[in-house]
Parts: structure tokens; sequence; C-alpha cells
């Protein structure tokens, strides 16, 4: 009987295994230019900016929300866009929505997506130059 039981324990033991390293195995990561590491399956997202220039958005290895962009069509090193944990991972760059509106005479761009929660939550930058506003909940989109 005990026999059994440690079978039983040690089978049950191993699918858990199996079952947990199986997402890890699943996701390949690709390599973005400058040097950006990405999760394969979520893709880049590109934006264009006015004059010219642009904008990328990804999701790296740490599940973060990361962008870049061209100044003089040279483009700058990647900067997290960070994602807090009680607003859940990213959960894809293909489902990373980005909009742009003229408000009192800025560009301001605004960035949606959903969660590893399900949840929709969007960042908004509020004229070029300025800084990301912080991640929530937004009533729109």
């Amino acid at each position: 009987m005990k026999k059994i039981k440690a079978a039983v324990v040690a089978i049950a033991a191993i699918a858990g295994m199996t079952v947990a390293v199986a997402p890890a195995q699943a996701a390949s990561n690709c390599t973005a230019g400058g040097g950006g590491i990405y999760i394969c399956d979520y893709g880049v997202k590109d934006h264009a900016l006015p004059g010219g220039e642009k904008e990328q958005f990804l999701v790296g290895t740490d599940y973060a929300v990361w962008t870049r962009w061209t100044i003089n069509k040279q483009w700058t090193g990647w900067v997290s866009l960070g994602m807090p944990d009680p607003l859940g991972k990213a959960r894809g760059a293909s489902s990373i929505n980005v909009t742009d509106e003229q408000v009192q005479g800025n560009f301001r761009t605004g960035i949606y997506l959903r969660n590893s929660n399900g949840a929709l939550v969007g960042k908004i930058r509020p004229g070029l130059g300025q800084g990301w506003w912080a991640w929530d909940f937004p009533n729109c989109c």
C-alpha cells in the first residue's frame, strides 16, 4: 500500500512539474532592433509620430511593455513602460491599441491593452517629449 501511495505521489508531482514547465517552453524569444528581446508570439507594434519619426512597442520577456522611438531618424534605446503588479502583466503587443489626438496643441498618445487579469489598462503621454502617466483603468476604448 505504501508503494502505491508513493507511486501516486510521484506521478502527481511529475505531472504538476510538466504542467508548470509547459508555458515557459512554449514562449520563444525574438530580438528586435536595438537589442530588444521580446516574446515572439506578441510581435512588435509600430506607431508613426509627427514629422516622420517612429515609435515601437513590444512586450519584453519580463512581460512589461517596452518602447523606443526615433529622434532625427535614429533609434533610441528601449525604455520600459512597466506594468505594475496590481494591474497584471501585459498580455501581448498584438493586443496593444495606440491612439493619437490633438489636445490643446499637444500630440497626445494613449496605449491600451488587456493585462493578464483580462482588464483593460492604459497609459497616456500628454505630449511629445513628455513622460508617460501611470497605468490606469480607462473609461474608454
